[in-house]
């Protein structure tokens, strides 16, 4: 048995109770090191943990397949809510641990908090992620109609190659108005969370691979 678990943000008190029930009886963790640690004070200590990295993600996928064809109850541990960017890790376990429908759970994701922080309504937005393999030009132009629909938009930057700054100097050379507030969030629902507020047409610097903006269309 495989399931695909949302950890929640960050934060470890955002873990869903089924997650955390499903956790409690798991007898293989895996996933991402960095996921690993938001979540590890839910481990139960008899459960193996199994650290994936980008290197070794087809080995170690391979032998939570093989325990779990044995009977072993594995659980793999995604980001926020599998369904926010976590397609691509999820067909990896399909491919490589030979389970074509593990249980999928979700959790809250730093989208959701990321909206409730900004106070920008899902029924009135857009939610998009650049953060996944393969050509994100697409998006780029769903992006830019979204707006000019007078939707607001909350997104996922790619680390490092279209973040904050670049999406919204992206957004102001496609002719949308300099002035459409911008909200920037670091690190969200843990101890160094940072947020900052300030406009396509401003917005400059760096800014954590773990961020996530949110734009508050006034169209």
């Amino acid at each position: 048995m495989i399931y695909a678990l949302g950890i929640g943000p960050g934060d470890p008190q955002f873990l869903p109770l089924k997650s955390w029930d499903i956790l409690k009886k798991a007898d293989v963790i895996s996933g991402f090191e960095t996921v690993l640690n938001y979540a590890k004070v839910h481990f139960p200590t008899s459960a193996k943990l199994v650290s994936l990295n980008y290197k070794n993600q087809k080995e170690k996928l391979n032998e939570v397949g093989i325990m779990s064809r044995e009977g072993k109850v594995c659980v793999f541990c995604f980001m926020g809510d599998l369904n926010f960017s976590g397609y691509d890790f999820l067909n990896n376990i399909k491919t490589y641990c030979e389970d074509p429908d593990p249980v999928k759970i979700p959790g809250i994701s730093s989208a959701q908090i990321a909206a409730t922080r900004a106070s920008v309504p899902f029924e009135e937005s857009i939610f998009t992620t650049f953060h996944k393999a393969g050509d994100i030009e697409k998006d780029k132009e769903f992006l830019v109609q979204a707006l000019k629909l007078g939707k607001s938009a909350i997104i996922i930057p790619l680390p490092w190659d279209f973040m904050p700054t670049e999406i919204c100097k992206y957004l102001v050379d496609k002719k949308l108005p300099p002035e459409i507030p911008v909200h920037i969030f670091e690190h969200l629902t843990l101890e160094n969370e940072k947020s900052y507020k300030t406009t396509i047409g401003e917005c400059s610097g760096s800014y954590s691979d773990m961020s996530i903006i949110v734009l508050q269309n006034n169209l």
